[in-house]
């Protein structure tokens, strides 16, 4: 039985709609050509990531947002809010997703190439490819986790994912001072359980009976954690209520 596709396809069409999806998501988007693909978020006023997304361009006035945990008509909703005169137009087609091919668009990460498939198809990406994902260092959020952490708490810089130097998106002064004061507190980094266990984004970890962070994006062995302290790899942390524990395995904060 094929498990529920992870991603949701956001059709954004109209002459203004990359002049919009620049005013909205936190990538620069202008130097992506035809067939290009991009990693970014949309963030709210406070600079707190609320989505991070694939941006694919097909056209300048024809682009596909790639959205997470079945959040693309969230997503679709705060964009609709922002449109105002634009001549844009957005839709969700329900029926095809994001699948793992052969000769497919390079995301840059895990090397992963991708393309259209429909949803029931044997190569639609499902959660079993988060942790491959996650071995990169790129953390999906999902509703739990969403307008928790800044852009650069998650290291979406890895990823070209936001801009310091292009005009206003929602939360570009947070993001601008955060990164020329140097003012980001957290560090980000790779749990590891010994098999799958059952753990969620915003769970709290915890060295010992301190609580030192929480998951900002969990799959079925490794998830991503944003700590309040750096600690060092191969140190054993808590995770969540019950009796799980995990395994620092990685370090993007410091290894790149």
């Amino acid at each position: 039985m094929n498990q529920t596709p992870l991603f949701d396809l956001l059709e954004v069409r109209g002459p203004d709609a990359l002049a919009f999806l620049q005013a909205q998501l936190a990538a620069d988007l202008n130097s992506l050509a035809d067939a290009g693909w991009c990693w970014s978020a949309l963030l709210n006023a406070q600079g707190r990531v609320l989505h991070v997304l694939g941006v694919w361009r097909v056209a300048a006035n024809h682009w596909r947002l790639l959205v997470p945990f079945a959040r693309g008509e969230e997503l679709a909703e705060a964009l609709r809010r922002m449109v105002f005169r634009r001549k844009v137009q957005l839709q969700i087609d329900g029926k095809v997703t994001l699948g793992v091919c052969a000769e497919g668009i390079d995301t840059g990460v895990g090397g992963l190439l991708v393309g259209l498939v429909e949803r029931v198809d044997a190569r639609a990406i499902g959660n079993d490819v988060l942790d491959r994902l996650i071995a990169d260092g790129l953390a999906l959020i999902d509703a739990a986790a969403s307008g928790r952490h800044l852009v650069q708490s998650l290291r979406l810089d890895r990823f070209d994912a936001f801009s310091v130097k292009k005009g206003c998106y929602p939360g570009q002064e947070i993001v601008a001072r955060t990164h020329f004061l140097g003012r980001n507190k957290r560090h980000l980094v790779q749990l590891d359980a010994a098999s799958a266990v059952t753990w969620k984004s915003a769970d709290a970890v915890a060295d010992a009976a301190t609580q030192v962070g929480e998951i900002a994006c969990a799959g079925q062995c490794h998830a991503l954690a944003v700590l309040t302290e750096p600690v060092a790899v191969g140190t054993r942390l808590h995770v969540g209520d019950g009796d799980t524990w995990a395994t620092v395995s990685a370090a993007p904060e410091f290894t790149l």
